[in-house]
């Protein structure tokens, strides 16, 4: 039986260069770059709009289940899904706030 022997395609090296990174210009505290024409709201404003956010779903929520309970609404599709939008809405908030103090304790456990 003949031997079969296999050889190596000569193939040219590949050159991969990494993309650089875009660079960022240099801002100071009192200038922040605009986003859609607005200034970026500070981290405690971020999360009051959303605290704010799981609020209103809260309170829709708790109005869609009102009036499919007194008979304003015979169909029960728009009231489960405000109601599952506000517990979704409600278990991320909660998540984010377990995160914060888990990133808060382990500040505090850092020794200088």
């Amino acid at each position: 039986m003949a031997e079969i022997v296999f050889q190596p395609l000569a193939t040219p090296p590949l050159r991969v260069t990494p993309p650089r990174p875009p660079e960022a210009p240099e801002v100071s505290g009192a200038e922040r770059p605009a986003v859609n024409g607005a200034l970026p709201a500070s981290f405690g404003d971020l999360l009051k709009d959303a605290i704010a956010s799981v609020n209103q779903a809260q309170q829709s929520a708790e109005e869609a289940a009102r009036s499919f309970a007194t008979g304003k609404t015979r169909d029960v599709t728009p009231t489960l899904i405000a109601v599952e939008k506000a517990n979704v809405t409600f278990q991320l908030m909660l998540q984010v706030r377990n995160r914060l103090l888990e990133a808060y304790q382990e500040v505090l456990r850092i020794q200088v």
